[in-house]
């Protein structure tokens, strides 16, 4: 693409070049009448432009158009045809009122004679390059169908080439010939009618911006470059599902997890298998979090299986490559959420009477897979019977340099059974202390 860019940059800077369509700056006034630019306004191409500048104001401005072939003058054109356009009399653009009308297209030489209030003169051979020629334009460029899909890749491109005369008449330009480009590369020729209208069909692979191009043909008369608006025709594409399961939604740190996944394609017969298809699959608890699992192929009948160990709760994130084919919906999908719960154990847990009314107990709790909550409740609990349970209290165990630590007195007079319980979250497992029995007060 950027080839072609640079191309037609080429050529229509080279035209102008040519042609002399450009501008140029106005610098300060000299004392002495000066001719700095003579040409053809680029959109334009009948109206002839003169830059010019002075110590005193303008008063008089001749132009002599001068065939190169020839060498002879084919219009003089005076004062009383210029008005001033831009700037100021001493320092400004003229520019002829009325488009010119040559007997011939072409390109000519300027010549330009200036001359002052105070008297000052010049007279400037070749002051420019005035182009005297068709330029194209088209119509609004009509198609078939804004998207393709993989059954209906052809769209057919209508439009009408006109041409716009140097003295402003717009009229279609017949028999031409007019290049119809796909994503900015000519697919296809087509010529125009009586009526400069043209049809063609293209074919696309994926989806693309269309415009006509007309490219100078050296047809007559001499037609320059112009192009139309481009149509952006885009792709109906085929939608595509996950359906997946895991094989367990509460796992064990270190346990591996089998996520079993079916592609599906959607068809005028409802969803089928998506077989020979590739993607990828993430694992993490949020997209900002992820691991890669690995790559899949689907089978014929669409599944694919994987095992994974995941070291921290998520969920499994499913992506389609659909790279090479772009009819086919790049689908994406997400399994259920599978809680990863680290171990947690007691190591050390005593209860023992203080007095007569209390009970004192106290232990330390250990994470041993790397992670500790954020607050790690303890539940001091008794039973009677050292079957059937109640907690007494709930402490927090924090950092005491050796471990977590906990402590709590009790308000249990009776014989009985004691112990310490941390409950199981979607990151930790529960865990239990031993169980110490502390008999009744003497």
């Amino acid at each position: 693409m950027l080839l072609r860019r640079i191309c037609r940059w080429v050529t229509v800077a080279g035209v102008a070049a040519a042609f002399g369509l450009g501008g140029v700056t106005a610098a300060q006034a000299a004392d002495q009448p000066e001719v700095t630019y003579a040409g053809s306004v680029s959109d334009d191409l009948g109206i002839l432009q003169i830059n010019a500048r002075s110590g005193a104001d303008i008063r008089d401005i001749t132009a002599h158009l001068v065939s190169y072939t020839s060498q002879t003058e084919v219009a003089k054109i005076g004062t009383e045809d210029f008005r001033l356009f831009s700037g100021t009399r001493q320092d400004g653009v003229w520019r002829t009122k009325e488009p010119l009308k040559l007997p011939e297209f072409g390109q000519y030489r300027i010549d330009v004679d200036v001359t002052d209030a105070d008297g000052g003169h010049v007279s400037r051979r070749s002051a420019g390059d005035f182009a005297y020629y068709v330029v194209a334009q088209f119509g609004a460029l009509t198609v078939d169908r804004t998207a393709i899909d993989r059954d209906h890749r052809d769209v057919q491109v209508e439009g009408t080439l006109y041409g716009r005369w140097p003295t402003r008449q717009v009229k279609p330009l017949a028999a031409r010939h007019v290049d119809i480009d796909v994503d900015y590369w000519t697919q296809t020729t087509v010529t125009t009618d009586a009526q400069g209208h043209f049809t063609a069909s293209v074919r696309l692979d994926a989806a693309a911006p269309i415009q006509a191009v007309f490219r100078m043909d050296g047809g007559t008369p001499p037609v320059l470059y112009g192009e139309s608006e481009t149509v952006q025709i885009g792709v109906d594409q085929v939608p595509t599902r996950f359906t997946s399961t895991v094989s367990a939604t509460d796992v064990d740190f270190g346990q591996p997890v089998t996520l079993s996944v079916k592609v599906e394609q959607k068809t005028a017969d409802g969803w089928v298998p998506l077989a020979g298809r590739s993607g990828g699959v993430l694992f993490g608890p949020d997209d900002a979090q992820t691991d890669l699992v690995g790559r899949f192929t689907t089978a014929d009948d669409g599944t694919f299986t994987m095992d994974y160990t995941p070291w921290q709760g998520g969920y499994f994130q499913l992506a389609l490559d659909t790279s090479d084919d772009p009819f086919l919906q790049a689908g994406t999908g997400t399994s259920d959420v599978v809680h990863v719960h680290r171990a947690s154990r007691f190591t050390s847990f005593t209860a023992a009477r203080s007095d007569t009314e209390h009970v004192h107990a106290e232990g330390l709790i250990d994470f041993p897979d790397g992670w500790t909550p954020g607050s790690i409740n303890v539940h001091i609990q008794y039973s009677p019977d050292g079957v059937n349970w109640s907690t007494l209290t709930t402490v927090e165990a924090t950092w005491g340099g050796s471990g977590n630590d906990f402590a709590a007195d009790l308000d249990q007079s009776g014989a009985g059974y004691y112990r310490a319980v941390f409950d199981a979250d979607a990151n930790f497992q529960s865990a239990t202390s031993q169980t110490v029995f502390v008999p009744a007060s003497d």
